[in-house]
């Protein structure tokens, strides 16, 4: 008896939703699809900046110099949007730019004297303690 309910219940929901099926809507062939045209850039102002500047220095004197500069576009209440970036070597070979390698590594050693002044003011870097035989590292 249970079987024979579910059987009808079964065969009515059937029978309901083929009387609702009917004749497929009416389609019209327009062609092929032709691309929405790309928006028009906002208006932007360009600009070049220096983004990172490494100086890796060893107490022997070698020194590797490296900056990145950046294209960005400024389109106005605070929004910047990046359009290039490269990176740069002071070690770099090229003997017409060796003037202004020369220039900016006597810049920085200026500015190296006065970060050194800095950290002297603020607080000089901690002395890490000797390494005992046998004891655990701290990290």
């Amino acid at each position: 008896m249970q079987w024979t309910s579910w059987i009808g219940l079964a065969l009515g929901v059937v029978m309901v939703s083929a009387a609702k099926v009917g004749p497929p809507p009416v389609m019209l062939d327009l062609g092929p699809v032709v691309p929405t045209p790309a928006p028009s850039p906002k208006g932007a102002e360009r600009m070049r900046l220096i983004t990172t500047i490494t100086v890796q220095n060893s107490p022997e004197g070698e020194s590797i110099v490296s900056f990145e500069a950046t294209d960005v576009a400024e389109e106005g209440k605070g929004k910047f949007r990046t359009l290039a970036a490269k990176n740069y070597s002071l070690a770099e070979e090229k003997p017409e730019l060796k003037d202004l390698r020369e220039q900016i590594t006597r810049d920085l050693r200026g500015i190296e004297r006065e970060m050194l002044d800095f950290a002297e003011r603020v607080g000089p870097p901690k002395e890490r303690e000797p390494v005992q035989p046998g004891a655990a590292r701290p990290y």
